[in-house]
């Protein structure tokens, strides 16, 4: 039976219009397996409103953070709205699908402030914070919500435990060095998602911090399997699978080889970031109407994977595809992200996965899964564990 009295209190990646399919699962996964501990949970919300001053002195702070590179794709993606109407409205057919699936898992959660003051007494009312998951820590998201991402609005007296956060990067800009170690010293727990991230944490706070799994591997395959029987997706034929969130058009012609070398269609989700010019003729079919367990679908009945997602990559493990990484940003790009995939493939005994020279050849290799899956069985007990514990500890205080 669900105890009322041991609230917890949830913030999570989540914004109006948001397609992302990784961030919408986790946040789902995230949830589910607090409900399933028996405690009462609530998603927080809160976005602040920015006057003029305060969005100008963001943008000089992503100058100053070096992300340079952002704004100008802010920039390029209104252009390209205004110049690509089809663009526009496929991208309008995603997020309608995404949002269906957010209003049916995670909408009922919900709980909205829109004033701060309101925001800071509401967390009374909880006997914990959970902060998780994914690239929840990352610069950019920090400085665009401050108080928020950090839980710097949470009172003293509530402890507030991070799950599998992810910094998104492999360095800290210096001009964030002080307000990253002043959030990070409130945690009363705190896990992260890839190994530069637990070194972050013990560099820049007086916390230890523990690697687990994202909450997507929280959920056994089986469990994700009954996700997916919802999916209207119908597949007759072998296909490759192709999820790509970079802009590099040699990835989309090595993918392409791969289509000559097998005969094999692919199936490719387009556009998901931003407009990709090298995406428009890309794949055999690009459907655009596909939810989070849509997605999952296609993962779990491909052929071959082709990736550089780090979710994309989870479900292709967890399905036991023959799947092929590739590196979103060159490895010494300032906003590289390659470090949670390094991680994830180096504990799994998984690092030949990473495209380097012959497509057809490295994603034809047998992948020992018998062994993969007691790894991913030992992570994800672990992990649990620690969920658990930093729960019944946390309430167990308040």
């Amino acid at each position: 039976m669900e105890n009322k009295k041991k609230k917890i209190g949830c913030v999570i990646v989540y914004a109006e219009g948001h397609n992302n399919y990784g961030t919408s699962l986790q946040g789902y996964a995230m949830l589910k397996k607090i409900l399933d501990l028996r405690y009462a949970c609530e998603v927080i919300l809160y976005k602040e409103k920015l006057s003029l001053f305060k969005k100008l002195r963001l943008i000089i702070h992503m100058f100053n953070i070096g992300y340079k590179s952002r704004l100008f794709k802010a920039f390029k993606t209104r252009i390209n709205k205004k110049l690509f109407r089809k663009y526009v409205e496929n991208t309008i057919i995603r997020t309608t699908a995404v949002n269906r699936f957010k209003e049916e898992k995670l909408k009922p959660l919900f709980r909205k402030y829109d004033d701060f003051e309101q925001l800071q007494k509401g967390t009374l009312e909880y006997a914990a914070v959970v902060l998780g998951s994914d690239q929840i820590w990352e610069p950019i998201t920090v400085s665009l919500n401050p108080k928020y991402y950090s839980l710097l609005f949470v009172d003293d007296s509530i402890p507030k435990i991070a799950y599998a956060a992810s910094f998104g990067v492999s360095k800290i800009p210096t001009v964030q060095i002080k307000q990253t170690c002043d959030y990070l010293n409130r945690f009363d727990f705190i896990s992260v998602r890839e190994t530069q991230g637990k070194e972050i944490v013990e560099t820049f706070s007086q916390n230890k911090a523990k690697v687990v799994c994202d909450p997507t591997m929280l959920f056994t395959t089986e469990e994700w399997a009954k996700e997916i029987v919802h999916s209207t997706v119908k597949t007759t034929e072998p296909y490759i699978f192709c999820y790509l969130l970079g802009i590099d058009p040699e990835i989309r012609k090595i993918v392409n080889e791969l289509k000559r070398k097998t005969g094999l269609k692919i199936i490719a989700i387009r556009h998901m970031s931003e407009y990709i010019k090298s995406d428009e003729n890309f794949g055999d079919e690009a459907p655009y109407d596909v939810s989070p367990v849509d997605f999952v679908k296609y993962i779990s009945e491909a052929k071959y994977v082709c990736t550089d997602s780090m979710h994309c990559l989870i479900f292709s493990i967890l399905f036991h595809r023959q799947f092929m990484v590739f590196y979103r940003y060159n490895i010494k790009h300032k906003e590289s992200s390659n470090s949670r995939i390094n991680s994830l493939l180096r504990l799994l005994g998984l690092e030949n996965r990473i495209y380097r020279n012959d497509i057809l050849n490295e994603i034809q290799q047998s992948i020992p899964y018998n062994e993969v899956d007691n790894k991913v069985k030992l992570f994800r007990e672990y992990s649990f564990k620690y969920l658990k514990e930093s729960l019944e500890k946390s309430c167990s205080r308040s």
